[in-house]
């Protein structure tokens, strides 16, 4: 974890990393939705409602939670009643909610209700956060999340998860072989083409065995970043791209349970990742902390490049 002060904008124009051009944003860290969402859980268990609409339509007064007031609760939360609906499973046994197994700490599998109200907060702060951080993105100019490794950096290449839709959004070679599949980009020894390692190619699209991914070597970037680094597919770009550089993290795949289980394992973490690389973060580093405690969940800063 990295706690230093911001000091300059390490990447982008120096001039927009400055708080006040992230005004929109920073009014959505002051309020998070969480601490509403909980307060929803609760009216929705023990109130006379059978879906989550017939609740959002008495939401018509100002609430307050967690010492935040939210004055149009029901529009707020409209947008992510998709992510909410799991909650009706608490009145409808025969509701079709994805069923998940979370792990605790010690590996014990956290009572369903638990494990339901973390699978919905978890697909609400996802949704939140996409939305705060593309209003923080923007005035940043930056384009670190869209380029490989600088020389002195001691990572070998960056790796842009795809879904499988979106690899063609690429103008780039795509690989996919039965080798490739049969590995990912940790895999020991490295997948190699043409007698060297993956990372040591030009960049590519790579149909790895977790599936997609756009690998960007040293001295790379993506083929959608323009010469004044913006993005040219950027109403269309990829889903990962929506969602720098503050991440949920409430749950975690695990990826070792995941192919013998079923329903998915998940691991509990209840934490709220930021990237320290983000010139936005490092401004933002105390109000993304308070966002996060008022969350529920702990804040995690950490270098990704360096």
């Amino acid at each position: 974890m990295k706690t230093n002060s911001y000091k300059e904008c390490p990447v982008g124009d120096a001039a927009f990393c400055d708080a006040d051009h992230f005004q929109a944003g920073r009014q959505l860290l002051q309020r998070p939705l969480l601490p509403l969402v909980r307060l929803v859980h609760l009216l929705f268990l023990t109130g006379p409602f059978t879906t989550l609409g017939e609740l959002l339509s008495q939401l018509t007064e100002p609430l307050e939670t967690a010492g935040i007031n939210y004055d149009r609760p029901a529009d707020l939360l409209a947008p992510h009643l998709t992510a909410l609906r799991p909650l009706e499973a608490l009145k409808d046994p025969a509701s079709e909610a994805k069923k998940i197994t979370i792990l605790d700490q010690h590996d014990h599998p956290l009572p369903a209700m638990e494990a339901l109200a973390m699978q919905v907060n978890q697909a609400v702060l996802e949704q939140e956060l996409e939305a705060i951080n593309s209003l923080l993105c923007g005035p940043c100019r930056c384009s670190l999340c869209c380029t490989g490794p600088t020389e002195e950096m001691r990572q070998l290449f960056f790796e842009i998860p795809l879904q499988p839709e979106e690899a063609n959004l690429m103008a780039l070679p795509q690989i996919d072989t039965p080798a490739s599949q049969a590995r990912d980009s940790a895999t020991e020894p490295p997948f190699e083409l043409h007698g060297r390692p993956f990372y040591q190619q030009p960049p590519a699209v790579y149909h790895w065995r977790a599936g997609w991914s756009m690998i960007l070597p040293h001295g790379s970037s993506c083929p959608q970043l323009d010469d004044r680094g913006g993005c040219r597919i950027y109403p269309a770009r990829p889903k990962v791209c929506r969602r720098p550089q503050i991440f949920a993290y409430i749950l975690e795949c695990d990826e070792e349970a995941q192919s013998s289980q079923d329903p998915p394992v998940y691991r509990a973490r209840h934490k709220l990742l930021a990237v320290w690389d983000c010139p936005y973060v490092q401004v933002l580093q105390d109000e993304i902390a308070a966002f996060a405690q008022l969350s529920g969940l702990e804040p995690i800063f950490r270098t990704n490049k360096n």
